[in-house]
């Protein structure tokens, strides 16, 4: 398996945990403390783990891109969960029309999306590239 396609993977997991976590967070934040977990739910850790998960996402993107497939469309998806992360962790006593773990989980599920697709735009240039078929080699 290729550096990339290990990198969009684990991008996958973290983006999907991300979701995950963010959809959750109203259900498990009482019972977090009480089995020593309660660190995943203060705001230095939801920082962290934002920036980490669009940093390796716009790493990944970016190698697909120079790399492999030249597609921009991984790219909107990640700044649409980018720009949702920002705005609702910057914003979210201005956002009253959705909550903060909705808008959170959106974000991660964008990113997730955006790994995904640069995924099969990297995986179908793989297989447009070795195939031996001529109208593949166009």
């Amino acid at each position: 398996m290729s550096k990339q396609k290990i990198v969009d993977k684990i991008g996958i997991t973290a983006s999907t945990i991300c979701a995950i976590h963010c959809a959750l967070a109203p259900l498990l934040i009482t019972i977090a403390p009480l089995v020593g977990l309660g660190f995943l739910f203060e705001e230095k850790f939801e920082t962290i783990f934002i920036m980490a998960t669009v940093g390796l996402a716009f790493l990944s993107i970016a190698w697909g891109f120079l790399k492999k497939h030249r597609s921009f469309e991984p790219f909107y998806l990640l700044l649409l969960g980018a720009a949702i992360f920002y705005i609702s962790h910057n914003f979210h006593d201005l956002m009253h029309f959705i909550p903060h773990p909705i808008s959170m989980g959106l974000g991660g599920l964008s990113i997730a999306i955006s790994h995904y697709i640069n995924l099969r735009l990297c995986h179908h240039y793989d297989c447009d590239k070795s195939c031996s078929n001529p109208l593949h080699s166009q």
